[in-house]
């Protein structure tokens, strides 16, 4: 149980002349940080911290709509407020393979291929792979699990003649990027990512187990090859954003 007194003000340095809801709000935050409020546990209720640390349930109200704002908690309707889960923070460079990711981080990872097929290129995928409308691409769906939790629906396309045999491989065992580079010997050129907000579809919400328009990360992707500079992968890869974080670096250059 927390036992913070608002008396401390007058007494700890880390909370002098701080208002009583950000001391809260601090004290909260440190215990999560620290690891001592696990995620996914219940945190004590508003009126529970109010009795506890003797002050009012709108001061306490404040304090925690603040950690709900920084991501540190979440109210969940009926059932109380929680530790937020804990989200994989990916740098933009590891968004090409999830698996060396979130394994780098302690996690277990899984995956389970969903679908594999052959199928025509539409209009909009046959200017993103560079080939001609109806050339034969292959489809692949995977859905990536960390700890045993659906954090990750990949979606890829990649033109037959450019993968030529992609069927034998075990798509589940690999990343598709290491596929590529490692089976098919591919000299990686560049690579074009976007990152956006979306909500999640019917059957995107099904795969992932989450709430029809459940906030999604979209990583849309296209991997060029060095020897021409063509595209062999285009994918769409939707991340749970109750898991998923990222992480840029920009280097300036100095002035002068």
């Amino acid at each position: 149980m927390i036992k913070l007194d608002p008396s401390q003000e007058q007494v700890t340095p880390t909370y002098l002349h701080k208002p009583l809801y950000l001391q809260i709000q601090e004290y909260l935050a440190e215990q999560i940080v620290s690891g001592e409020l696990k995620p996914e546990s219940r945190i004590p209720s508003e009126r529970e911290l109010s009795t506890e640390l003797g002050v009012s349930r709108m001061t306490v109200r404040r304090a925690i709509t603040e950690l709900v704002n920084e991501g540190l908690v979440e109210r969940v309707h009926g059932a109380g407020t929680f530790v937020a889960k804990q989200k994989v923070e990916y740098a933009a460079s590891e968004l090409v393979s999830y698996t060396n990711a979130m394994r780098s981080r302690g996690l277990r990872v899984s995956r389970q291929l969903l679908e594999f097929d052959e199928v025509p290129a539409s209009r909009r995928l046959a200017e993103r792979l560079q080939v001609s409308i109806g050339h034969s691409l292959y489809r692949v769906v995977l859905l990536c699990l960390a700890n045993r939790v659906p954090v990750i629906l990949e979606r890829s396309f990649f033109p037959c003649e450019r993968c030529p045999g992609l069927q034998d491989y075990d798509l589940e065992k690999t990343s598709v990027y290491d596929l590529l580079v490692q089976a098919y010997q591919i000299r990686v050129s560049h690579i074009d990512q976007s990152i956006e907000s979306i909500v999640a579809s019917e059957i995107a919400a099904r795969q992932l187990r989450v709430e029809d328009g459940f906030p999604l990360l979209m990583i849309t992707r296209a991997v060029f090859r060095q020897e021409d500079h063509r595209p062999v992968l285009y994918s769409q890869d939707l991340l749970r954003s109750d898991y998923a974080r990222v992480r840029l670096s920009i280097q300036l250059e100095e002035n002068g």
